[in-house]
């Protein structure tokens, strides 16, 4: 029975990701292009590409996604290093809209949306198809949500769950390498805090804990950037870089504080659902505030001392 169910999880996940994908690809349509332009026009300053990178990030739900167009107008010489400095902090705030999403009462509401965009998919009107991959991806993230809540308990029966969630709830260090592991290897840090969402919905994984493998997800989450940097030269692999750096200083700078900022966004939402949620926009926002004064300069150096 338990093999049963860990294949469903598994299937979860890939519906997760389908989703995703199905999403960004509907709202890539509908302003990727746009969104590009804007990126490549717009970001001179370190405040303005924390907003963009936000924008771009909520527009196209992956933080991934807004990084690898930032590499790819490297490469292209459309943007300085220095220009992508702001978007990559913007990208990761972004992102954290699907969690805020994930944690909507949702009922049934997943079936209307899956059955909406399913039907604007066939529709040949102009926009149709993108509006409806759109709807079509977020009822997929709902159901997914739905399958990882029911699921948390009959996983917890395998011994290799068991233990991984006795880990885990044991060391908040032990939760950060899951976090980060887990995420390398979906590459999703959203995927990876539904999945903690419905393991707390379950009482299996203290908030302390959840907000630990969430960190830990925003560091597994650079690997996407990190190959798509590969063939983009120095300016490009230093993006990805400034990516994986500023998440890690973010990581520790939080670690101490991971059970202060448990107990206020308990006091904030009153579940332990919503306050990894709102935790997740807390720990991105203030990261990403607290390194703009040091883009500029940062960039700056890189510039002078590696592409010259």
């Amino acid at each position: 029975m338990v093999s049963e169910h860990v294949i469903i999880f598994i299937l979860y996940i890939l519906l997760f990701l389908l989703g995703m994908g199905v999403m960004t690809g509907g709202m890539n349509a509908l302003v990727g292009q746009k969104m590009q332009h804007t990126l490549e026009r717009a970001a001179n300053t370190p405040i303005k590409g924390l907003a963009l990178g936000t924008v771009a990030s909520i527009l196209l739900q992956s933080s991934s996604a807004v990084t690898i167009i930032a590499v790819g107008l490297i490469a292209a010489r459309a943007m300085r290093f220095s220009q992508s400095i702001g978007i990559i902090l913007g990208a990761n705030v972004g992102t954290t809209l699907t969690g805020e999403i994930a944690v909507l009462p949702i009922g049934s509401t997943h079936l209307v949306l899956l059955s909406i965009g399913i039907v604007m998919m066939c529709v040949p009107l102009r926009h149709s198809f993108s509006i409806g991959s759109l709807l079509f991806g977020i009822g997929c993230l709902f159901a997914s949500m739905t399958g990882f809540s029911h699921l948390a308990g009959p996983l917890a029966e395998s011994a290799f769950i068991h233990d991984l969630l006795i880990d885990a709830n044991g060391s908040l260090f032990y939760a950060i390498v899951v976090g980060t592991l887990f995420s390398a290897v979906i590459q999703s840090s959203s995927a990876t805090m539904l999945v903690c969402m419905g393991f707390l919905d379950s009482g299996l994984l203290s908030l302390s804990s959840a907000i630990a493998i969430m960190l830990g997800s925003n560091i597994g989450t650079c690997l996407t950037t990190y190959i798509a940097s590969l063939g983009a030269g120095k300016e490009g692999r230093w993006t990805a870089y400034t990516h994986i750096l500023f998440n890690i200083l973010g990581v520790l700078l939080f670690y101490p504080l991971i059970r202060p900022m448990g107990e206020f966004s308990m006091l904030l939402s009153g579940d332990a659902k919503t306050a990894l949620a709102h935790t997740s926009v807390m720990f991105n926002l203030i990261s990403a505030l607290l390194a703009v004064p040091l883009a500029a300069p940062f960039g700056r150096w890189v510039e002078r001392r590696r592409f010259q």
